[in-house]
């Protein structure tokens, strides 16, 4: 019986909401920054945005250029187009502690809640320091929101065709924004070290005599700017074959304001069947700039036929550099220090593409199916100290998307496609899968005397639960985002 009860004190594992350790695929814990929102590509044409990012079956649009480089064979004399994107962004986290065996009060404390508890009568017999009610330090409490609205230019681009040796050619420059790399996260309620994680394994249960100390502080990290592209693309057609071809290229250079913080609330120290909270002065902000480079190749090819059209794209594997330079400043029981800190940083992406179909039932209307595929468990992240790892995670989403045209002037347009992240929830039972959601959209054009408008709205929700042993934090990013794009083909004076 004495071995059995050695036994089950082993094995009695101490339940606490791990919030601090890093694992390269979840962001639970917050983290450094390092390459967040480079994964986020802009859909420059608003026509294809609103039937669900489809690239098939979508005609005389220039916006795709960059996408489906080979869509540029169905533009008919010379094309100038400008777009621009209006982002509402809601974010928010809410945390939920489980009570904790053998720390009552630790679940209370997480919560910002141990204000409704009384102080226990000091007076009263078996009284002792173990009964004193652990109370924070500042008025941060658990759950956190925050806003950001933007408006941003898309998209400026040319494209005409040209004769080259009796082959028809379109030919297409531009700039676009490439990659939004907005980010933010916070989590209020980190602890340090990353006691009882349930992944890979718990740690046993501390004692009086081996008390275990954590580190309790508010991490968050936020990142403004974006990856713009400038390049080129050409588009080929085989008259008697009705297939296109095209080629695209960007050079990509951007940049970004990075910022991350770190600030202590208190350190927690557990014993046996009790827990202690002490103050603890120490804050550690980090500012500065990331600059990116790189370049990108995409391959597409369209076969098109009188009611059904097939096609697909491919973009080359590449390498993004990411160079920056972060002043730190830590102030630790009021003595501040500065340094600075500098590094380069590489992520190469492997091949990833999209292949579609495209439906004509009726002369005015387009219906259209996309398989996207990301294989980023085949990125490789190289950190300024030479090591490296995959980062990412993989995923495969769907798009669809119709256009009906309800007069020469104007058409209607929906659709909607899956989005995913490079991360998956902490806890999540199913390793390796990602967080997805879906995106909705609606979008109308107009055309008038060789000029187009297109205008789109989307919106998506994206919720996930990060998990623990006795927590859960529920984290939801909501999206409205307007996109709109004026389109002027040029008048041939020629005879």
């Amino acid at each position: 019986m004495k071995d059995s009860n050695v036994m089950c004190k082993i094995l009695c594992l101490f339940i606490i909401p791990v919030l601090f350790a890093q694992p390269l695929s979840a962001q639970g814990y917050g983290g450094m920054l390092t390459f967040q929102g480079v994964d986020h590509y802009m859909m420059h044409s608003a026509a294809g945005r609103a039937m669900g990012g489809i690239t098939i079956g979508v005609k005389q649009d220039i916006g795709m250029m960059f996408q489906n480089p080979a869509t540029l064979s169905t533009i008919q004399g010379m094309h100038i187009s400008l777009g621009g994107q209006m982002t509402f962004r809601d974010i928010n986290q809410e945390q939920n502690y489980a009570p904790v065996r053998y720390y009552s009060n630790l679940s209370l404390l997480l919560e910002g809640l141990t204000d409704q508890i009384p102080d226990p009568d000091t007076t009263l017999v078996g009284f002792s320091a173990q009964d004193t009610v652990q109370r924070p330090f500042d008025n941060i409490g658990p759950n956190w929101s925050q806003s950001n609205n933007q408006s941003i230019p898309l998209q400026a681009l040319l494209a005409a065709p040209v004769s080259l040796g009796g082959f028809r050619i379109v030919a297409g420059i531009g700039a676009v924004r490439y990659a939004d790399l907005y980010h933010y996260y916070q989590n209020n309620n980190v602890l340090s070290p990353d006691i009882l994680s349930q992944r890979p394994l718990p740690t046993l249960r501390p004692t009086d005599d081996a008390p275990v100390e954590v580190e309790w502080l508010q991490s968050l990290r936020s990142r403004e700017g974006s990856i713009h592209g400038y390049g080129f693309a050409l588009a080929g057609i085989m008259e008697d074959y009705n297939l296109s071809v095209g080629l695209s290229g960007l050079i990509l250079r951007g940049s970004s304001d990075d910022f991350e913080q770190q600030i202590a609330r208190g350190r927690l120290t557990f014993f046996s069947n009790a827990f202690r909270a002490d103050s603890v002065y120490n804050r550690i902000t980090r500012t500065g700039t990331s600059d990116f480079s790189g370049q990108e190749f995409t391959l597409s090819s369209i076969l098109t036929g009188q009611y059904v059209s097939a096609g697909f794209s491919v973009k080359l594997p590449t390498t993004i550099t990411r160079t920056y330079t972060m002043q730190v400043a830590t102030d630790t029981t009021g003595t501040p220090a500065r340094s600075t800190i500098q590094g380069e940083e590489k992520l190469k992406l492997p091949w990833r593409g999209t292949i579609g179909l495209s439906f004509n039932p009726l002369e005015n209307l387009t219906m259209g199916l996309a398989y996207e595929f990301r294989p980023y468990e085949s990125v490789r992240y190289t950190g300024s100290d030479g090591t490296e790892t995959s980062p990412w995670l993989a995923a495969s989403l769907f798009r669809v998307g119709a256009e009906y045209r309800v007069a020469q002037w104007i058409t209607l347009r929906g659709g909607m496609r899956g989005e995913a992240e490079v991360f998956e929830p902490e806890g999540n039972p199913i390793i390796g899968e990602p967080v997805t959601y879906t995106v909705y959209s609606a979008g109308i054009g107009l055309f008038i005397s060789g000029l187009s408008l297109d205008a789109t709205y989307e919106y998506a929700l994206m919720k996930y639960e990060d998990k623990w042993a006795s927590a859960i934090s529920r984290d939801s990013d909501r999206q409205h985002i307007l996109v709109a794009q004026l389109t002027y083909k040029i008048p041939s004076f020629s005879n």
